[in-house]
Parts: C-alpha cells; structure tokens; sequence
C-alpha cells in the first residue's frame, strides 16, 4: 500500500461521524440528535423533563467559547416544589452532579457575560421563564474542565442551558 493510499485512509477515518450507528431520539441522545452520556437532555437525572422549543431554537448553532468552543445543550428538569433557583447543594441534587458544592459557584448573568455574548441566549431563557430570575452555576469538574449552567425556574422546573468549557 502506498503512502497516499495510507493517509486518504486515515483521512476518511478521522472524518467519520462518531455518532454513526448510535439510535438517535430525543431524550436518551441530548437535543438535536447530540450523543450525552449524562442522561435526558444532559442531565443525569430521573427528573428530567422535555425542554420548551424555545431553547431548543434559541441554542441552536450557539457555543460557549472556550479552550474547546462547546454547544450550549437546552436542558429542562423537576426541582419539585420550588419556587426559586437552587442553592448549591439543591442544584447538585436536581441535576444529578457528582461533584460537591464547594465545586459549585453561582453568578450573575450580567457580571458573568459583561459582554453581551450570551445575551440572545439569556433573553430567550427570561422570556420561557416568564420573567423569573436567571443565574450561572459555574461546576468545576477538574482542574481544566468547567460546565456553565444557565438556568432560571418556571413551576417546579429548572430550565436553561448547559455548556461544557476548558479553561487552561
């Protein structure tokens, strides 16, 4: 075999899609068809709830510009009886984390994307939650790798976005 032959092999190896016989529905799979090992819409939880069009459009083709530029993920869950955003330790609890609440730092959106960036996305979170208050949960996975969590609460349900970030 030659040595061209060898490279357009692994040419079309590296360009195969990574998600090529994975079953693809809403739920199991993310939204849009995106594999997540997490569970329902990126969350590991048994909670988990169908995320409103509304996010599914507004995240579509959005990323989190990072050492990695992530897509945000919609996400939709059961915080029960709720009629506020989580504390830390609530919010591991509801979206199923790992990681304990010293990992965990809240934000305000407004200091959090002092530049707008993310603000289409924030908009449309304000508008399905009705006006409710909205907030960043910065989850420190390991020394480099960070989910963002934008969320806001509407009857029971916390609603938003994920996105997964490295920060080196």
């Amino acid at each position: 075999m030659s040595s061209d032959d060898a490279y357009a092999a692994f040419l079309d190896k590296a360009n195969e899609d990574p998600n090529a016989g994975r079953a693809t529905t809403n739920g199991a799979n993310g939204v849009n068809g995106h594999s997540d090992t997490n569970g329902v819409n990126g969350v590991n939880s048994a909670h988990s709830k169908q995320v409103p069009e509304r996010l599914v459009t507004a995240a579509k083709d959005q990323f989190y510009v990072s050492d990695s530029d992530e897509p945000w993920v919609p996400v939709s869950f059961d915080i029960g009886q709720a009629t506020s955003l989580p504390n830390e330790d609530d919010f591991i609890k509801a979206a199923g984390l790992k990681q304990s609440a010293d990992n965990i730092t809240i934000l305000d959106p407004v200091d959090w994307d002092s530049q707008g960036q993310y603000k289409p996305l924030i908009d449309e979170l304000r508008l399905e939650s009705q006006g409710n208050d909205v907030r960043v949960y910065r989850v420190q996975i390991d020394s480099t790798r960070v989910e963002y969590w934008l969320v806001s609460q509407l009857d029971g349900n916390l609603l938003g976005y994920k996105a997964k970030a490295i920060e080196s």
